[in-house]
């Protein structure tokens, strides 16, 4: 899997728990977290910034994208999938049986059946 796309899909996945983790941290990790947001909206890569953010280097950050950034918390139940609206990342959402349908973490679109 391309590293840049990996990044994006672990960024939406855990885009609120990174947030929340991120908000406790100084002005200066929270400012980076926002430029973070700004390039993957605009769909421009993040692997670097998130090298940034995580403090560590290429083959670390790959490793920790692999298992999730920190704050992030278990799944959820199995019923139906859904898919990035445009295709941008390999995120999955699975909501709770008769949920509401996900949104995309990074455009705020509503996420597309798989």
């Amino acid at each position: 899997m391309d590293a840049e796309r990996s990044a994006l899909t672990t960024l939406c996945q855990e885009f609120d728990a990174l947030i929340s983790e991120t908000g406790l941290h100084s002005a200066q990790r929270q400012e980076l977290l926002e430029r973070i947001v700004a390039e993957a909206r605009a769909r421009h890569p993040v692997l670097s910034l998130l090298i940034q953010l995580l403090n560590t280097d290429r083959e670390t950050t790959l490793r920790t994208l692999a298992t999730g950034l920190p704050g992030a918390g278990p799944g959820t139940a199995r019923e139906e999938a859904f898919r990035c609206p445009d295709g941008a990342c390999d995120r999955t959402a699975v909501p709770p049986p008769a949920g509401a349908i996900p949104r995309c973490a990074v455009l705020g679109r509503l996420m597309e059946r798989r």
